[in-house]
C-alpha cells in the first residue's frame, strides 16, 4: 500500500491528478464560517453561503473529473444555526469563532437567513451537486451518541451530521456485503416491529398477518446480516493531537469497504474485482398468530398466519474474488481512495489498515504535520508538497 500526502490547495492540486484515477472519495470540507485555519485564501471563509456553496460546487467538479465513473464519493457535512444576535453564527459551542469572523466583515448573514435559522448547509449543497450532474443516491445520518452540549431550551441537541453518497454514474461499485449489519436470528421469529405491528393491528387484517410473515422471512435472507441502515451510530473518537474535527475512524472505514474493493483493481486499468459467491437455497418455516377472513378456507389458506408457511430464501455466500473484468491479463493493485480535504490524515490511515492505497491532500502545514507523523508510524508515507494558493 501507498500514500501520498500533498500539502497545498485542493484547488491547485486536484487538477494535475489523472482523469479517473481514483476509485473512491471520502471526505469533510471546511464548513462555511466554521474555523479559521489561517491560511490565505482557505476555503471556508467565502463571505456569503451563495460563495462558499458556488466554490465547493468547482471543487467537486474537479473532484468527478478525479474518480472513476464506477467511483464514489461519501461526503460528510454538519449543519449550524444563525445566531440571535450579531452576523455570527453559532455551532455546537463554537459561534465565537463565527462572530469574530463577522465582526471583521469577512463573513455576512444573507438577508433570507433570519435570527435563529438552522443555516441548511449541508443539504444546500447536496442538491448544488445533484443540480451540478451528480446522482445523489443516499442521505445517510451520522448520529452521535456523545455529542457535543449545547446550552439551548427551545430545540433539541444537536447530535447528527449528514454523510452523502453521490456518484458519477448510475451503476457505479458498491460492496454490500463488506458493510452488512449485525446478523439477524436464524430462525424466523417475529421481531419486536412485527410483534407491535400484530398488537395494534385487527384480527381481520390480511395486510398485516402477511407484513408479519414476510418481515420474518427476511431476516434469515442473508446470513451476513441486513443491508446497511440509512442511521449509523457512531461515536465521536478524540484525536490525542491539535485537530478537533476528525473523522471517526469507523465512519471512514464504512465509507471505505463500501466504496473499494478488498481484492484490488487492474494495475492497467483500474477495473475492480467482484466477489465470487456461493447461493445456496434455503427453506425456512415462518408462523403465527391470527385468524383468516371468513369465506373460502382454500382462498385464505395461504395467508393464514396460524399455520406455517414454507419460504425459500438465497443465503448467498463469498467464497473468493474474480478477477478485474477487463482485457488485460495484468496483475491487481491496491484500490485508490482520495481525501482533497485530509485534516489529521483519519482517511489515509484507515484507507492503509483495510488495504488500500490513498492520497490526501491538505491545506493548512500545521494539519499536514499531524497527518505526516501519523502515517510515517505506519512506515506508508511518501510526500509530496505543493506550496500553491489559488
Amino acid at each position: 500500500m501507498a500514500l501520498r500526502l500533498v500539502a497545498g490547495d485542493c484547488r491547485a492540486i486536484l487538477p494535475t491528478l489523472p482523469a479517473e484515477s481514483v476509485h473512491c472519495v471520502v471526505t469533510s470540507p471546511p464548513y462555511w464560517g466554521l474555523r479559521d485555519y489561517g491560511v490565505d485564501g482557505q476555503i471556508g471563509l467565502e463571505p456569503t453561503p451563495e460563495a462558499w456553496l458556488a466554490t465547493m460546487v468547482d471543487v467537486f467538479r474537479e473532484v468527478r473529473r478525479v474518480l472513476r465513473d464506477d467511483g464514489t464519493l461519501w461526503l460528510n457535512l454538519g449543519d449550524s444555526y444563525n445566531a440571535n444576535q450579531g452576523a455570527g453564527f453559532d455551532t455546537n459551542g463554537d459561534g465565537g469563532v463565527r462572530k469574530a469572523l463577522a465582526a471583521t466583515g469577512r463573513l455576512t448573514r444573507p438577508d433570507w437567513l433570519k435570527p435563529k435559522d438552522l443555516v441548511g448547509m449541508p443539504w444546500r449543497l447536496a442538491l448544488a451537486l445533484q443540480a451540478d450532474g451528480w446522482y445523489l443516491r443516499a442521505d445517510i445520518i451520522w448520529a452521535k451518541p456523545n455529542p457535543m452540549p449545547e446550552s439551548v431550551t427551545d430545540r433539541p441537541t444537536k447530535a447528527h451530521e449528514y454523510v452523502f453518497l453521490l456518484t458519477k454514474s448510475a451503476r457505479y461499485y458498491y460492496d454490500a456485503d463488506a458493510v452488512r449489519e449485525e446478523p439477524l436470528p436464524q430462525y424466523a421469529r417475529p421481531s419486536s416491529l412485527v410483534r407491535e405491528h400484530q398488537a395494534w393491528a385487527h384480527p381481520d387484517d390480511q395486510h398485516a398477518r402477511r407484513f408479519a410473515d414476510t418481515t420474518a422471512a427476511r431476516n434469515v435472507s442473508h446470513p451476513n446480516g441486513r443491508n446497511l441502515r440509512s442511521v449509523w451510530t457512531i461515536a465521536t473518537a478524540p484525536y490525542p493531537e491539535a485537530h478537533f474535527a476528525t473523522f471517526p475512524p469507523e465512519l471512514a472505514r464504512r465509507c471505505i469497504v463500501a466504496g473499494t474493493n478488498a481484492r484490488g483493481c487492474c494495475a492497467v486499468c483500474g477495473t475492480p474485482g467482484t466477489r465470487r459467491v456461493a447461493i445456496e437455497q434455503v427453506r425456512c418455516t415462518s408462523g403465527g398468530s391470527g385468524h383468516s377472513r371468513r369465506g373460502d378456507a382454500r382462498r385464505h389458506a395461504a395467508t393464514r398466519t396460524d399455520l406455517p408457511h414454507d419460504r425459500t430464501t438465497k443465503h448467498v455466500t463469498t467464497i473468493g474474488w474474480n478477477r478485474p473484468v477487463c482485457t488485460h491479463d495484468a496483475g491487481t493493485v491496491p484500490c485508490t481512495v482520495l481525501d482533497p480535504f485530509a485534516g489529521s490524515g483519519t482517511v489515509g490511515e484507515v484507507a492503509e489498515q483495510n488495504g488500500r492505497d490513498a492520497v490526501l491532500i491538505e491545506l493548512s502545514p500545521a494539519y499536514v504535520e499531524l497527518a505526516r507523523a501519523r502515517t510515517a508510524q505506519r512506515g506508508l508515507f511518501a510526500s509530496q508538497d505543493a506550496t500553491c494558493r489559488s
